[in-house]
């Protein structure tokens, strides 16, 4: 792909969920969304009571997603207790788990773009039990997005500008090691 191209995210093919801990990510085909706000700081320079500068950063976000999750991973994220075998408890002590969340994403003409953004669940999960529905709803996730030790919110790449490794290895073994000597 020419990187002169336009990349327009159109299509949401997988994305993963690696909590800390985990050897490798859970990737998840049957997803439905992805939504990206960024949060931004401003630090201004004054001088006799007037902005004299102003640089704007990104400082955070959140990324929303849906998909049909996996019962175990929703029970890692949110640091469910076990007590009784196969009974599961969610309560005031559960912390949830930071994590990367891994995305591939398409355009128009099916080229990939990876992303990958350092986070941590934010809220618990919304259900609503409707025997009227026609369609099972999907789960829908909201992200903190936080800084790594790179002070990196996101990453994202191009598939056909990075190395094959990198490539293969992104979605579901994703670490800043993996992407260490392009950073």
């Amino acid at each position: 792909m020419d990187t002169n191209t336009v990349f327009s995210e159109y299509f949401l093919d997988q994305i993963g969920i690696k909590v800390d801990g985990a050897t490798e990510a859970t990737l998840v085909d049957c997803v439905g969304s992805l939504k990206e706000e960024m949060e931004m700081k401003t630090i201004t320079k004054k001088c006799r009571g007037r902005v004299k500068k102003s640089r704007t950063k990104p400082d955070s976000g959140t990324v929303t997603v849906t998909a049909h999750m996996p019962y175990a991973l929703l029970l890692d994220i949110y640091s469910e207790e076990e007590f009784a075998s196969g009974v599961y408890g969610y309560g005031t002590d559960s912390l949830h788990k930071d994590c990367v969340l891994t995305a591939k994403v398409k355009d128009e003409d099916d080229n990939v773009q990876y992303r990958a953004y350092p986070c941590a669940v934010a809220t618990a999960v919304s259900v609503e039990i409707d025997d009227d529905n026609e369609e099972v709803p999907m789960v829908e996730l909201a992200f903190d997005v936080t800084a790594d030790d790179n002070e990196i919110i996101r990453y994202k790449a191009l598939a056909d500008e990075i190395d094959t490794t990198v490539a293969d290895d992104w979605m579901s073994n994703w670490t800043t090691d993996l992407i260490a000597a392009t950073v």
